[in-house]
């Protein structure tokens, strides 16, 4: 009975992500998984369901990890396999194998445990996968959440974590309000006491949905708003997001740059006049032997004297050789400057382990982690640059814009992906750092999903999948910080204290 528990909740998890999308599933997949660990007695065991239901969601949803290592970096089926299981399954399952484990040291049947314990546990060990080089931070409930629009609106406050603590307390309420009502089976009382007792747990669930809720609604409308007006006195920006499509191996070959710069031209070409940022996207410009000041001088030359491209590409450097994956600004007025990734991608970009990958065509089989300032000097404004994955890290978003980044860009390079859940979990933690900032964020990525977002999360255009298309609006460029711009993730702070409080008690109990 157990392992069923177990799969059914590491599926409903999955199912609350894309593509399935069933997002309402969020305020409930956990409580099988919480129910497992408060019956079971065993630590071995419990440990044992925490690593299985770890493994469980990540199948559910990395899934597509197994095809793209076999068939987009063509390694062996059986190295394929082993990199699916070392660097995937198993980190994922000890980390939740570890949250079972804690979950028994401090676990106490009382209400604090439930509603503030569980889910600064959970928030916590979600943090770990930021902090750990060999990890990725994806599978946070805080994405599949997006489409509940209202309801993401308060991570301008509190953060994308902090949409995960209010989560998982809304999932341990519940469980807590079974729980209870089993307990109380049989029991015929009309005491009133007792009845606002049994039914507290749902009742705070009904507030931490609704109350989060109402402020997304009054907070989209006063930004609307905001915009409306600033679009009066500040001329909005025309933006073109270029969407190539092209195929890994057409990217690496080595054959073939001139053409797809050439293509990507093309595309960006526009009857308006004025001011005009285009986007290209990762790694674009990635011939080292054609990049060089002649090369950018006809880019500027292209593109108009008032435009500004933004492109991702390489950067080798000529002393020491090292490679850096990098977003160039290039103005149409002469001014050149560059972005360097700061977060590698594990395995494909750097090897933190082991090399379980091997070197794809023309590909650098390894980058150097960039040091450049995060927000970039630019013609149209300062604006917080990423690569990649890169937008899964929400306090390195925040941190350009604190830094005084007026909207956000992100190239990507989601064609190894498939058509999985990813590119779309890819597209809604981009809306979430756009929410958590306040920003216009512009996405360009090669096979998709490229969009303009606003500031409220909302895609204003947007590309489809695996087509060669481009997407055209406008962004303005915002001012002012928000909460969780100014002050960062304090929900982890709180979670520690709380951590902290829950240890006082497991140890005042037992003397």
């Amino acid at each position: 009975m157990n392992l069923l528990l177990i799969i059914l909740s590491s599926f409903l998890y999955a199912a609350a992500f894309p593509k399935l999308n069933f997002w309402w599933l969020s305020f409930i997949a956990l409580v099988p998984f919480f129910a497992v660990l408060d019956k079971e007695r065993s630590a071995i065991k419990q440990a044992g369901f925490g690593v299985l239901w770890g493994v469980g969601m990540s199948i559910g949803m990395g899934y597509w990890v197994f095809p793209t290592v076999f068939h987009h970096y063509e390694v062996p089926f059986v190295k394929s396999l082993v990199f699916f299981v070392l660097c995937l399954l198993l980190p994922i399952g000890l980390i939740y194998g570890a949250f079972a484990l804690i979950y028994r040291f401090l676990w106490q049947d009382h209400f604090f445990f439930y509603t503030l314990v569980i889910p600064a546990i959970w928030t916590l060990q979600e943090y770990v996968k930021e902090c750990v080089s060999f990890l990725i931070p994806w599978g946070g409930i805080s994405s599949a959440l997006v489409p509940f629009s209202a309801f993401v609106q308060m991570a301008d406050i509190i953060g994308a974590y902090g949409i995960v603590f209010m989560v998982v307390m809304v999932n341990a309420l519940c469980f807590r309000f079974i729980k209870g009502r089993r307990r109380g089976k049989g029991v015929v009382t009309t005491r009133l006491r007792f009845r606002v007792h049994e039914y507290l747990p749902l009742f705070l669930c009904f507030l931490l949905i609704a109350v989060p809720s109402l402020y997304g609604i009054y907070r989209v409308k006063t930004i609307d708003g905001w915009i409306r007006q600033k679009a009066l006195t500040d001329k909005p920006v025309t933006v073109t997001l270029v969407q190539g499509n092209y195929s890994t191996k057409e990217r690496w070959s080595g054959m073939g740059f001139y053409q797809r710069t050439m293509s990507y031209l093309d595309m960006s070409q526009s009857d308006e006049n004025g001011q005009r940022v285009i986007v290209w996207p990762e790694t674009t410009l990635n011939s080292s032997k054609e990049i060089n000041d002649a090369f950018f001088s006809k880019l500027m030359q292209a593109i108009g004297e008032e435009s500004l491209l933004i492109s991702g590409g390489l950067k080798t450097d000529t002393g020491t050789n090292d490679v850096y994956n990098c977003v160039y600004f290039i103005s149409g007025k002469g001014r050149l400057t560059r972005y360097d990734k700061h977060f590698l991608l594990p395995y494909a970009e750097t090897s933190p382990l082991i090399d379980l990958l091997d070197t794809y065509y023309t590909a650098p089989g390894e980058f150097k982690e960039g040091r450049t300032p995060v927000s970039v000097d630019t013609p149209e404004g300062l604006a917080g640059a990423s690569v990649c994955m890169e937008i899964l890290y929400p306090d390195f978003i925040r941190r350009s814009v604190r830094d005084g980044a007026t909207y956000l860009v992100n190239v990507s390079n989601d064609s190894w992906f498939g058509d999985s859940p990813m590119p779309y979990i890819h597209l809604n933690e981009a809306k979430l750092r756009a929410i958590e900032n306040r920003r216009y964020l512009l996405r360009a990525s090669n096979s998709g999903i490229s969009a303009i977002i606003s500031p409220t999360g909302q895609t204003m255009a947007w590309s489809r999948l695996f087509t060669k298309e481009r997407v055209d609006g406008k962004f303005i460029r915002m001012g002012g910080k928000s909460v969780y711009t100014r002050f960062g993730n304090l929900i982890l702070y709180g979670a520690v204290l709380t951590l902290m409080a829950a240890l006082i008690q497991v140890i005042a109990r037992k003397n």
